[in-house]
This record gives C-alpha cells, structure tokens and sequence, in this order.
C-alpha cells in the first residue's frame, strides 16, 4: 500500500513515502507505526504529530486536486529528447494519409474498377489498424532487448519500407481504356479489359505497407497513454489531441503530394504531366525508410526493470479480467456495433462522384486537404474548448447535422439538380467534424480506462474493436448493395442515367443514411464524461460472460471480414454475389 501511495497521490506525498519505506520494510512494520516513529522524532524537534498528520492530509488533498492517473512529471512532447515521439505521428500522418490518397486516381481512373471493388480497395488500405489488439499484447508483453515500445517502432517502419520500395519496382499494368495522343483515356474504347481485376495485387501490398506503420503506430499509442495518463485531470486530453494534430499535418502533406504530383489525365486529373502510381510510392518510402533511426535514438522508452516483464499467461489473466469487465464491455460494444451499422454505406458513392459530379482526381485531394484541416480545427476546438463537454451530445450533434447535410448533397447530384464537382465535395469536408469528435471521444475514453501495465492491450482492445467494425461492414455493405439493380458499380449505367436507375441510387443513400440514424442509438453504452468513465470502471462488477461475448463477437467479424474483403480483392472470386459481384 505505501509503495502505491505516490501514484495516488503525487511528488510531496512521494516523497514522504519514500523517506518511510525502508523503515517500513526493515522492521515489518504497517504505515501508522511508521508514522508514528516519525512523529516522535520530529516531536523532539519541537513539530507535534498532529502537525505531521495535517501536512499530509493537505499534500494529499493537493495531489488529489491534480487528478493524475499515474504516477510521475507531467511529459514536454516538445522538448528534443521526445521529438521522436512526435514524429512517429508525423510519419504515420503522412502514409496513412497517402495510400488512400492514391486509390481513386489508379483503380478508378487508370483501372477503372467496379464500385464495389473500388469501395474495398479503400477499406484494404487501412485493414491492418483491426490487429492493434495482438501489437498491443506484443507491446506490453513482449520486450525486445529489454523494451517495450521503440523496438517494435523500428520493425514496424522497417517492414513499411521495404513493402513501399517492393510496390513502387513492381510493373504497372496497361491501363483499361486505349490511350489518347494528350494523355487522356478514349472511354468509348477498351484496350485492357483485364485492368478492372488486376487492382487487388496492389491494393494488398498496400495492406502490408499499413501493417508496419500500424506496428509502429501501436508502440507509440503506448506510450502516449503512459504519458497522457500523468496530465493533471483539467489538462488530461491535451496530448491526445496534440499528437492526432501532427499527424494529421502528415496527411495533409501526403494529400498534397498526391493531388498534385499525381493529377494527370490517367489518374483521373487534368495535367499534362504527372507521377506515376510507382513513383508516389518511391516517394512514400522515403520518410519510412527514415523513421527507422529516428525510432531507435529519438525516442525516450524506459527499459524494464528486473520483474517487471509479464509472463503470457499472466498477461492473458489480465486481459481476460479487462474485458470481463461491465464498463469496458459496454464501450466495446459501442464501439463494435457503431461501427458496423454506422458505417454502412452504398457502393456507388465512387462512381456517383467520378461519373455524375465529375470530380477530378486535383479537386479531390485539394478538398481532402480542406477536409484534413477541419479535422485538424475541430481537434483543436476540441482541446480549447469541449475537454468536458459531454461526449454523448458532442457525437450526437454533430452526427446528425452531417448526415442531413450530406443527405441533401447527394440526392441534389443523383437527380441532377447541381452536379458540380465542387458542390458534391462539400461531403468530403463535412464528414471530418463528427470524425473528429468520434476519434476524441474514443481516445479519451481508452485513456480513462487504461491501467497501469496494459497501455498497449487497453488501446489495441478498443481501436481493434472499432477499426473492424468497417471491413465488416463494407463486407455487409457490399453483399446488401450488389442486390439493388440496376448494378450499382457498373459505370456504364451511371453513363446512361435513366431516371430508374436515379431511383436506385437514392434509396441506395436512403438505406445508408437509415443505418446512420439507427447507430446514434447505442450512444447511451458511453459514459458522459472522464468522472463518469472512472465511477463505472471503480464500481461495476465483472462478468465471465461478458468476456465470451467479446471474444466470439470479435473473432466471428475478424474472419467474415477477412475472407470477404480480401476475396473481393482476388480477380478469381471477385465476380462472386457473395463479395458483391454480379456473378462468375
């Protein structure tokens, strides 16, 4: 119990504790006899032992006041010995951000995928963020070398090197419709019919790429809660939300690249002159390749001391007790099934925007870029000002103002009374406000939660959970979407636009916005706010059952998402009905 008294109750009280502990472990005694003989000593000092008794109770009061989670200095992220902390995020910033870029100018422009397949494609990219759980276990339980956090940084960025290097040597299929003499595609003519299904090779070397960014991403998410949980509770959230704004600084310079180095014709731009797809990739690279060193000597991660490592069975007991716990199973389940229904959607989304609101690929990155530094001006409104707001109204509210707003966009364009590519884009910027408040509000959340010892398993556990809850449900929003005809991902009808298929389309936006609204239901699992979090994670009780529930729920989506995504990425299974195809 003394040796626990610092991390409850801060420096002065560490202090005195420490001052004691030794007496206390020589003589075998409990604290009151330590107290007891330090109080007679400072008696004959002329200080009284009720003098002692209140200097405690008003340090302990002051610590208290400060509402630390754990013990240990409030951490500068800004000083140098820290800088390679921040720029793990940068670096992930700038790939994350960067390989989605790439999808909609190379599998619909230069491929010109199904819908469906292009739908995918963009959920494959970020697919590894659903193994965070396992990283996080391997994190806290796995040191290498005596560490927990930058060795598995520089394997991670090792691994994203080298995939990008690999990606960027590996041959560019003919695109699918016949070259004109400007650059340009002649869409009345099909010279490489086979281009529509060769965009899964790609599409999974970009998962690996993400892999190792992920890797490297958990290892620092780690250590961000280490350090996030040592803010006192009026400031706790700052360094969250700080980080989370560099690397969206990284996303915005990867976006930037892309829709400007990458804008020619082929890839759905307007330039003369353009990277190629192999090229952007070289580029990628590069900042990978760098993080490898910067991860070695530039980030401060404490060795464990002798018996502080966990053996795997103890380390499993732990996190079977996290997640027999009420209040963590309430979040998960929030965050599973809010995922899942939330993130329904059409699969003509792609189409709709490159057929009907003839975006190019330079307007769609710069507004991408606009929509990065919402995020980046909602993250900070955040910090300034909503810390304590209640996080149930702040997703709400802004949930449904986006879903109205973005409802009106796309039945305007699907029935033809503004198609504009700037118009439809608007979507793109008002997506990021509830993104931000989402993404906050779960970070918080995994702070408030997290115990000393599992960082890594905490923040795994609930990003795990959120994060496949969108490979499963694009796999579900394929399979549901492929039954509305005419075909959603043919190009071809978005080219003959008759005012059947229009109806199509809108109750295929209808049924996605349907499944929106109903997920704002499970908004009542959150707690409030931070002292609600800790009230229902010190009072409520553990259920076995509850940890079946969650094992069996995650490993049943993990598997249908896999084989359904991943078949639809393989040109042998991705006509199936199953994956959303018309048929083989």
């Amino acid at each position: 119990w003394l040796k626990s008294w610092p991390q409850r109750h801060g420096p002065f009280s560490r202090r005195y504790a420490v001052a004691h502990s030794m007496e206390v472990e020589a003589a075998g005694k409990d604290f009151t006899s330590v107290i007891e003989k330090g109080a007679e000593q400072e008696k004959v000092q002329g200080i009284d032992a009720a003098d002692v008794k209140v200097i405690n109770q008003d340090s302990e009061a002051d610590c208290k006041k400060g509402g630390a989670l754990a013990a240990g200095e409030e951490v500068d992220i800004w000083t140098l010995r820290n800088i390679g902390f921040i720029l793990q995020y940068f670096a992930v910033g700038l790939i994350y951000g960067g390989l989605p870029a790439t999808v909609y100018g190379f599998f619909l422009g230069y491929l010109n995928v199904p819908g469906y397949i292009y739908a995918t494609a963009s959920v494959v990219t970020t697919l590894p963020w659903s193994f965070k759980v396992a990283f996080g276990l391997l994190n806290d339980c796995l040191p290498i070398r005596g560490y927990r956090r930058k060795p598995y940084m520089v394997l991670g960025w090792s691994i994203c090197f080298v995939v990008l290097v690999i990606l960027s040597w590996k041959p560019l299929p003919e695109p699918y419709y016949c070259r004109l003499p400007d650059g340009g595609f002649d869409e009345d003519k099909v010279c490489n019919e086979e281009a529509q299904m060769q965009g899964g090779s790609f599409a999974l070397l970009m998962c690996l790429a993400a892999l190792g960014y992920v890797v490297a991403d958990v290892a620092a998410d780690g250590l961000m809660v280490e350090f996030a949980q040592r803010e006192p509770e009026e400031k706790r959230g700052t360094i969250q939300t700080t980080i989370y704004l560099v690397r969206t600084l990284g996303m915005v310079f990867a976006v930037a690249l892309v829709g400007i180095g990458m804008n020619g014709k082929e890839y759905q731009g307007t330039f003369d002159f353009s990277l190629t797809y192999s090229q952007v990739m070289l580029i990628f690279s590069l900042p990978a390749g760098a993080m490898v060193p910067i991860s070695w000597f530039l980030v401060q991660d404490s060795p464990i001391q002798p018996g502080e490592r966990k053996s795997f069975k103890m380390y499993c007991s732990q996190a079977w007790a996290l997640i027999t716990n009420k209040a963590i199973f309430v979040v998960i389940m929030y965050d599973f099934w809010e995922a899942l229904i939330g993130r329904i959607s059409t699969t003509a989304g792609g189409l709709v925007k490159s057929e009907w609101a003839g975006v190019k690929n330079f307007q769609n990155q710069l507004f991408t870029l606009v929509s990065l530094l919402v995020f980046a001006y909602s993250l900070h409104l955040v910090k300034k000002y909503f810390l304590n707001f209640s996080w149930r109204k702040m997703l709400l509210i802004t949930g449904i103002i986006l879903n109205l707003l973005d409802a009106t966009l796309a039945l305007c364009t699907t029935y033809d009374v503004v198609r504009n590519q700037y118009f439809y884009l608007g979507e793109t910027i008002l997506d990021e406000i509830p993104a931000a408040a989402n993404f906050v509000v779960g970070s918080f959340i995994i702070v408030e939660m997290a115990d000393k010892g599992n960082e890594g398993l905490t923040y795994g556990l609930f990003t795990t959970v959120s994060n496949l809850g969108s490979p499963f449900s694009r796999a579900i929003g394929n399979q549901i979407f492929g039954l509305f005809q005419p075909n959603l991902s043919d190009s071809e009808n978005y080219k003959l636009d008759t005012m059947e298929f229009r109806h199509t389309v809108a109750r295929s936006f209808l049924l996605s916005y349907a499944f929106s609204f109903a997920s704002f239901l499970l908004l009542v699992l959150l707690p409030y706010q931070k002292q609600e979090a800790q009230r229902r994670k010190r009072e409520w009780s553990r259920h076995p059952i509850l940890g079946y529930i969650t094992c069996g729920l995650v490993l049943f989506a993990f598997i249908y998402a896999m084989t359904v995504n991943f078949m639809t990425m393989i040109p042998e299974t991705a006509c199936l009905k199953l994956v959303g195809g018309s048929g083989c």
